[in-house]
């Protein structure tokens, strides 16, 4: 028997029952039709990012930068697949914005070893130049286009960074087709990207993190699940299915993930369950235990909407000050309400989360 196709039959008929009573119009400002999780806790975000500048479906993923010398000012990029790139500070005020068309997802590492010092390196798909885009962000956060890296797959969707105990940075890009390339960025103190290795998944990934600690790699694959697999392995390395869609944890799609590590060591992947409007955690220190999940909601409050129908997530355990003492949690948002705007994204305090789950959330000192 599998339990999460009667879930999915339910979500299914709960989002056509909405849309038949609402009407056919498109658009991600239209109401959720999903039905809301009121068995799992519910979480707030104390902050909302300005809307993104393209309409419809087109905030996606957002990556974390942790400012060297005060994190009170660390920042927020975040893709619009329409636009560019978008980079917000921490009350939600978009700094700076990139016209690179169509940006799809964004990951980024610090302490890249770079011949004038460690560096910070960034990475984004872009579907418009069917390439890589490789950017710098400078010391005060100033984030720079270095080079647009040709890729082969053919039409880039997903990417994920590694950073090695040497200073070497990997990314892990992925088309919507499930085809993987491996890119080694550095060399030398150089930026010298160089494709390194290719593997495929059956069917579509976007979403994937690599644990720098243990070197292993997480992938979501839409329809599935989530996989992990040495990083730097390619084909060659062994998959295993950390969880399915068939269960009743995840829903699919399976879109994104990333890990709060604590300054004790801890692991926690944070994964977006797409399908029912939920955000699933993991400890990987435990077997990959199933720690339970939360659902950011309307806080009637702030008058901050929830998240619905959320692409990709970054989380982080650094303290960045007053309301983020415990880090935070970054998602996309698919329907941004209260008032009715473009999509955008949200901050969560992780110190929420881990009052909702009962968790050990040490704050991280880097």
């Amino acid at each position: 028997m599998r339990p999460a196709v009667s879930r999915r039959r339910f979500l299914m008929a709960a989002g056509l029952a909405a849309i038949l009573a609402g009407g056919l119009t498109g658009g991600c400002s239209e109401e959720p039709a999903v039905a809301t999780r009121t068995d799992l806790p519910a979480v707030y975000a104390v902050v909302e990012t300005e809307p993104v500048r393209g309409g419809g479906d087109a905030a996606d993923d957002p990556a974390i930068w942790i400012h060297p010398a005060d994190a009170s000012l660390s920042l927020v990029l975040g893709t619009d697949k329409r636009r560019g790139l978008s980079v917000y500070d921490l009350s939600g005020r978009e700094v700076q914005f990139l016209p690179r068309g169509r940006v799809n997802n964004v990951d980024l590492r610090q302490g890249v070893a770079m011949a004038g010092g460690p560096a910070t390196l960034a990475v984004a798909t872009n579907r418009t130049e069917r390439a890589m885009d490789i950017f710098t962000v400078s010391a005060d956060g100033q984030v720079e286009l270095a080079l647009a890296q040709a890729l082969e797959i053919g039409d880039p969707y997903g990417i994920c960074m590694h950073l090695d105990a040497a200073g070497v940075a990997y990314a892990y890009v992925n088309g919507s087709d499930g085809e993987y390339e491996i890119w080694r960025l550095n060399e030398g103190g150089e930026l010298r990207p160089e494709r390194i290795d290719r593997f495929s998944l059956p069917t579509k990934p976007e979403g994937c993190v690599v644990d720098d600690s243990t070197g292993i790699a997480y992938i979501g694959e839409e329809e599935h699940g989530i996989w992990k697999m040495p990083a730097g392995a390619g084909g060659s390395g062994e998959k295993t299915l950390l969880d399915s869609v068939d269960s009743d944890r995840l829903a699919a799609d399976v879109e994104g993930l990333d890990i709060y590590r604590t300054a004790d060591g801890g692991a926690i992947l944070v994964a977006s369950s797409q399908g029912d409007y939920t955000f699933a955690f993991y400890d990987l220190n435990d077997g990959d235990r199933y720690l339970g999940s939360v659902r950011v909601a309307d806080d009637p409050a702030s008058g901050i909407d929830g998240a619905e129908e959320t692409d990709g997530l970054a989380v982080t355990a650094v303290n960045l000050g007053p309301g983020f003492e415990q880090g935070v949690l970054v998602v996309q948002d698919g329907f941004n309400r209260q008032p009715e705007e473009k999509q955008n994204f949200k901050l969560v305090p992780f110190g929420s989360v881990a009052a909702a789950l009962k968790l050990d959330a040490t704050p991280a000192s880097e």
